[in-house]
C-alpha cells in the first residue's frame, strides 16, 4: 500500500466527486485512512484530523465538492483540498453521474478506468457510441449481451435463430420466453438490462459493428466467418467445450491470426479435424450456467478492452484463453498466423 501523494496544481476536481464504486475509506488509526483495498492501487492518507476523515467518509457523488471542502475546520480545508486532488489524480475519485429521478436501472462501469488508466466518463461515453452482434442460439449469446447492456454498450444486436427452450432459460431468458423466438426473447432481456441499449438489426448505410461475438457454437459457421472477413469486421469466438469456456482468438481481419490459422494448427495437432470440425459447425453445444457464467464474463471483459483500445492489446490476440471453473484454472493458448494461410496477419 502506498501513501497518498500531493495532488498536482493543474488537476481540476469534480464538481460532485464520488468514490470509484467498491472503495471505501477504511480507519488504520487516529489519524489515517485507507482507500482501496488491492496494492496496486490502494493508497495511505497520515496525519489527518477529524474533520478531515469525516469529510472523506461524505464523497458520495451527491454532495459538491464546495460542501465537502466546508466540512473541514477552516485550518484544514487546503489539507483536504490536496488529499481530494491527490485521489482525483490517481484516479479513486472522480466526477459523478448527473442526478436521476428514473426508476431504470443505470450503467455500470465499476473500476474500469482504474484498471485501464482512463477516464471514466469517457470510457462510457465510447461504449455509448459502440455496437456489437452477438451470434449464438444458446445461453451464452444472452448472457454476454446482457452484461453488455450494462456495461453501457450502445448497441447490442442479438442474431439468433429458432424459439427459446427450456435449456436456454437461466442466464438472461425466463421461463415465460420458452417458445418466443430468440431474437425477441435477447431483445427483452437486454432492454431490462438497460432500456437505453438499441436492439434493432444493424442494417444498411455504412454502420458496421465494432464487433461481432460468435458463441455458443464450438465451431462458428463457416459461412458468417467468411462474410466477416469480407467485410473486415472484427470479431470474436466465445464458446463453451465440454465444461470448459473458451474465448479467443480475436480476429482483426489482416492484423491478427484468423480462425483458418488456428484450424491449420489444429489439423497439424490433428490430422482428423477438419471431419470433426465440419460436423460441429454452427452447431450450439448445451452448457451448465456455471460455467456459461464465467465464459461469459471473460468474454465480456475482452470485449470491453476491444471496444477501448489501449496501449497493449487483449490476452485474445492471437490466442485463446480458457477458463475452467470445475478446477478453478485459467490457461492462456497461443495461436499465431500460420504460414500456409493467406489472411495477410504474417
Amino acid at each position: 500500500m502506498s501513501e497518498l501523494p500531493s495532488g498536482g496544481e493543474d488537476v481540476m476536481l469534480p464538481l460532485f466527486p464520488q468514490l470509484l464504486p467498491g472503495l471505501e475509506v477504511l480507519e488504520r488509526g487516529v489519524d489515517e485512512v485507507q482507500i482501496g483495498l488491492d496494492p496496486r492501487h490502494g493508497v495511505v492518507a497520515s496525519g489527518l484530523p477529524p474533520s478531515v476523515i469525516e469529510a472523506l467518509r461524505s464523497i458520495d457523488g451527491r454532495t459538491t465538492v464546495h460542501s465537502l471542502l466546508a466540512l473541514a475546520e477552516s485550518e484544514h480545508t487546503e489539507q483536504l483540498r490536496d488529499v481530494l486532488t491527490g485521489l482525483t489524480e490517481l484516479g479513486l475519485v472522480s466526477e459523478a453521474d448527473p442526478p436521476t429521478h428514473s426508476a431504470e436501472p443505470g450503467v455500470e462501469a465499476g473500476l474500469w478506468s482504474l484498471r485501464s488508466g482512463r477516464d471514466q466518463s469517457r470510457i462510457k461515453a465510447r461504449r455509448a457510441h459502440c455496437a456489437v452482434v452477438v451470434r449464438g442460439d444458446g445461453r451464452l449469446a444472452v448472457a454476454i449481451a446482457i452484461l453488455l447492456a450494462k456495461a453501457g454498450v450502445g448497441h447490442v444486436e442479438v442474431a439468433a435463430e429458432g424459439t427459446v427452450t427450456e435449456h436456454d432459460v437461466g442466464c438472461g431468458y425466463t421461463d415465460d420466453d420458452i417458445g418466443v423466438p430468440r431474437r425477441k426473447a435477447a431483445a427483452g432481456a437486454v432492454r431490462r438490462s438497460n432500456p437505453a441499449t438499441r436492439t434493432g438489426r444493424l442494417v444498411g448505410g455504412d454502420r458496421l459493428p465494432e464487433l461481432v461475438l460468435l458463441t455458443d457454437a464450438v465451431v462458428p459457421a463457416p459461412e458468417v466467418v467468411g462474410l466477416l472477413v469480407q467485410d473486415g469486421v472484427p470479431h470474436l469466438p466465445v464458446r463453451v467445450r465440454d465444461g470448459i469456456g473458451i474465448v479467443g482468438p480475436l480476429v482483426i481481419p489482416g492484423r491478427t491470426s484468423c480462425l483458418r490459422c488456428a484450424d491449420l494448427h489444429r489439423t497439424e495437432l490433428d490430422s482428423r479435424w477438419p471431419r470433426i470440425a465440419g460436423q460441429l459447425a454452427g452447431r450450439p453445444q448445451r452448457a451448465d450456467l456455471a460455467d456459461v457464467q464465467a465464459c461469459a464474463a471473460l468474454a465480456v471483459a475482452q470485449t470491453l478492452r476491444v471496444l477501448s483500445p489501449a496501449d497493449k492489446p487483449p490476452p485474445v490476440w492471437n490466442a485463446t484463453v480458457e477458463i475452467d471453473p470445475y478446477a478453478a484454472k485459467v490457461k492462456h493458448r497461443w495461436w499465431p498466423p500460420h504460414p500456409r494461410c493467406h489472411c495477410g496477419a504474417r
